[in-house]
């Protein structure tokens, strides 16, 4: 593709990426308007894009899309933002560089922060081309602009004289000067500096697409070269108390309710220690990676001890995955669900399948355990964008306030109007309070549907 052709279409794209947020994502609580957008930015790609296969590296940002037009929860917009970012430098470092599962592409990550930060240099380049303008066109637009600013103070005074003179024109003057006003504030603003910012970045992640940066070095290649004996001595010390704290799982954990002592129930035993539990999974995954990375080009018999002993460690991992599980589970019977505690048991979910992946890698180390890990955590995240989080946890504890277990009831009215139709089956409560709160969520809600317009539409209206 010639310089200026190439500069007409990133300019293209520019222009289209930033009046297309700004009109269809930057609106308050935008619905089925994102899903718009980002059919717009597909069709656009497809035609500009080297490699039209790349664009599968965007699939979450159309599932995140779905969830804007399939749910009024809105708890992961700014973490979808997020994440779609990264989808995009994902692309870019698709389409420039290929991306493998093979062990010397373990770095993907790093790269794809590269692309994604990559994109901000990028973001002078427009007005680089501007400046860059026939001289002629430039001193044309120098002369408008002058003209405005003179224009404008001139305007002000002939539209003051004129009001003075005329109470009808006066009225309408202050009309328009007063919705000028109320349109630009600081909400439009900020809506105009966010697309401006969107809009450069996308410029700048096909601009670099265009014109790939050359990598001075490469560090996927390096390897780690560890004592195996210091670690095992330490690994082994760790896993006997580990060992011991499963005993002590197996032996109160999952027993009969008599066996707690100090007379403390399941509720509170299980609610004790979970996030301990959940952090320590974390630190015996980099633990066990960490090991794995160090002795991965050894032959040694210390070497095969270190597997052997991070093979335990996972186990070990999964077995308190297993207890965290549990805990959550009794600690959920006994309160009812919330959004945090449902996506808990999801996590966990992940994380185990993560697990045995890892005790694989252990053995053969011969892919991208990195790489791996980051597709199964974009799998759990386009799931959990799908899942109608809202409602779930309303039926489960509407369910429960009609089996007697009222505690926790009044959090369902504080949901999206995901869980309205949970919330109106506590029409035929028995309690006054509830179906006065009951009702005051349906008419906040009905309130909120009728001043939206087309672009908040989502599938549940």
């Amino acid at each position: 593709m010639d310089d200026t052709k190439q500069m007409r279409n990133l300019s293209l794209y520019l222009v289209v990426s930033l009046v297309s947020y700004l009109i269809f994502v930057s609106v308050y609580n935008a619905g089925i308007s994102v899903l718009i957008f980002v059919v717009i930015q597909g069709i656009a790609l497809w035609f500009l894009l080297p490699n039209e296969k790349c664009l599968i590296a965007l699939l979450p940002v159309f599932v995140f899309a779905l969830n804007a037009v399939l749910y009024y929860n809105t708890m992961w917009r700014f973490t979808n933002f997020l994440v779609a970012g990264v989808c995009y430098g994902f692309m870019a470092l698709w389409a420039t560089r290929g991306i493998s599962l093979r062990n010397n592409a373990s770095h993907t990550f790093l790269r794809i922060v590269g692309a994604v930060f990559g994109a901000i240099p990028a973001f002078r380049m427009p007005f680089v081309w501007a400046s860059g303008a026939k001289k002629e066109s430039m001193r044309t637009m120098r002369r408008i602009l002058v003209g405005v600013m003179i224009a404008l103070p001139v305007l002000g005074m002939v539209s003051f004289f004129l009001s003075s003179a005329d109470m009808i024109f006066a009225e309408l003057a202050h009309n328009l000067f007063e919705n000028l006003l109320n349109f630009i504030n600081l909400n439009t603003v900020w809506r105009v500096v966010l697309s401006v910012f969107v809009g450069l970045f996308l410029f700048g992640i096909l601009y670099n697409i265009y014109v790939p940066k050359k990598i001075s070095k490469d560090f996927s290649t390096i390897t780690g070269a560890g004592d195996s004996l210091i670690l095992n001595v330490v690994m082994g010390s760790v896993l006997v108390v580990y060992s011991v704290f499963v005993f002590i799982q197996f032996r109160y954990l999952f027993a009969p309710p008599n066996m707690l002592p100090g007379g403390l129930n399941f509720a509170d035993y299980a609610r004790r220690g979970f996030f301990e539990l959940l952090f320590l999974s974390f630190f015996n995954i980099g633990f066990i990676l960490f090991a794995t990375w160090l002795t991965k080009a050894q032959k040694s018999i210390g070497a095969t001890v270190t597997k052997l002993f991070a093979s335990y460690l996972t186990v070990v991992t999964v077995l308190l995955l297993v207890s965290s599980f549990y805990r959550m589970w009794l600690y959920s019977d006994e309160f009812g669900l919330t959004r945090l505690r449902l996506l808990v048991f999801g996590f966990l979910a992940f994380e185990a399948m993560g697990l045995i992946i890892t005790l694989f890698y252990i053995w053969k180390p011969r892919f991208s355990i990195g790489f791996v890990y980051c597709f199964i955590a974009i799998a759990y995240y386009m799931v959990i964008n799908l899942t109608p989080i809202d409602n779930i946890v309303a039926r489960n504890q509407v369910d429960r306030y009609f089996a007697g277990q009222q505690t926790g009831i009044e959090y369902v009215t504080r949901l999206s109007q995901d869980a309205l139709p949970q919330v109106r089956r506590l029409r035929f409560s028995a309690n006054s309070q509830t179906v006065s709160d009951v009702l005051n969520f349906v008419s906040n809600a009905d309130n909120e549907t009728a001043q939206q317009g087309w672009r908040q539409w989502r599938i549940p209206r």
